[in-house]
């Protein structure tokens, strides 16, 4: 289970992680906050530091999701090599759309 949470008090989220728990789920924490209650149970934690949001009032997650997206895609990228993932597996679990269709040729 992944949290991704720029302060990591994020309230919703947390009820969750006594679910995760309870299951032996392995609990990843993306935030700034290391200690924050979501980074302080996560099993990995990564940091994420965003200086500046983009806008005029600093306020809107512009910077912060974008990088957060970075880490998401960097972490697929290396999952895939890692684990030796392969297209026909994809293929298997996306039968639709121009992805999908290529695929499945």
């Amino acid at each position: 289970m992944v949290f991704a949470s720029r302060g990591g008090k994020t309230k919703e989220l947390l009820p969750i992680i006594d679910i995760c728990k309870k299951k032996k789920v392995t609990i990843l924490s993306i935030t700034e906050n290391l200690d924050s209650p979501i980074a302080k149970n996560a099993d990995i934690v990564i940091k994420q530091h965003v200086n500046r949001e983009t806008d005029r009032y600093n306020s809107q997650g512009t910077t912060s999701s974008t990088s957060l997206c970075v880490i998401f895609h960097t972490l697929q990228t290396a999952l895939i090599e890692e684990t030796g993932y392969k297209n026909e597996q994809f293929a298997l679990i996306h039968p639709g759309g121009a992805v999908g269709e290529r695929l499945n040729k």
